[in-house]
């Protein structure tokens, strides 16, 4: 399968360090029991990287053939229902109405629709309210092949996959945060529950998402393809759609 540039780019660079906590289209939650001090970092910083579980994923060229996209979400209950379709006779009003007014308006150059980049995120169940900002890249050589690795902002703020989609859109917008450091920004990630409600905003628009989906996936030691299914979930989607990341649990980072 061809895989888009963020793993294209170098496909273990995505899992951002040490696992992975995916809430699909939302985030939230309570306060937790006071922390141990002795938490490990999320980033994987020390020398050999293979010894902490989270080495670069190899990916043959040949496999980068096809195009990849993100996993369907399964529908919430509250939307199986199925919205009324128009009557035959006011769609066939509406066509008309357009075509005249298309026919009696001069032609213009169509206005370019904006680019919404998120800049601030509010989940309400959580009482987060953080800024967004770019997240970083670094590079990582291993037996002399350079990998890139996104990277969550060392500061209680989160990170936006630059390379994902914009809002408003149909796509895989990707943000990331750190849980047990530098401000602990998706500390409560995992208090989540399915239909509750995310705020992202571009300025001052604003985009309201609800929680789909919220899943733990094994990552730590895993084998190639577990960590490419993995990987999948900040793939392209064909849906518009928000995925938030940080890892898990509290004292490990091993997901």
């Amino acid at each position: 399968m061809k895989l888009p540039w963020p793993l294209r780019m170098n496909v273990g660079t995505l899992l951002i360090g040490l696992g992975l906590l995916l809430v699909l289209t939302a985030a939230g939650a309570s306060l937790l029991p006071a922390p141990p001090t002795d938490v490990p970092l999320d980033t994987v910083e020390a020398a050999p990287r293979a010894t902490k579980g989270f080495e670069p994923i190899w990916v043959p060229a040949s496999s980068l053939d096809q195009p990849g996209f993100a996993p369907t979400l399964p529908p919430l209950a509250s939307m199986s229902a199925t919205p009324p379709a128009p009557t035959p006779t006011s769609a066939a009003a509406t066509r008309t109405a357009l075509t005249s007014a298309t026919l009696a308006a001069p032609t213009a150059s169509p206005t370019p629709e904006p680019l919404w980049n998120p800049d601030r995120l509010v989940i309400p169940a959580i009482e987060l309210d953080v800024p967004v900002v770019d997240a970083g890249l670094t590079e990582v050589t291993a037996d002399g092949q350079v990998y890139q690795q996104w990277l969550a902002p060392n500061k209680k703020a989160v990170g936006w996959h630059m390379t994902s989609a914009t809002l408003g859109v149909e796509g895989n917008t990707v943000l990331n945060g750190h849980h047990n450091v530098h401000g602990e920004v998706f500390g409560h990630l995992v208090d989540l529950k399915e239909g509750d409600l995310i705020e992202v905003y571009s300025g001052a628009q604003v985009f309201v998402y609800r929680i789909r989906l919220i899943t733990i996936l094994k990552e730590r030691w895993q084998p190639l393809a577990v960590r490419l299914l993995n990987a999948q979930w900040l793939e392209p989607s064909r849906d518009e759609r928000l995925t938030l990341v940080t890892c898990w649990p509290y004292t490990s980072n091993t997901h």
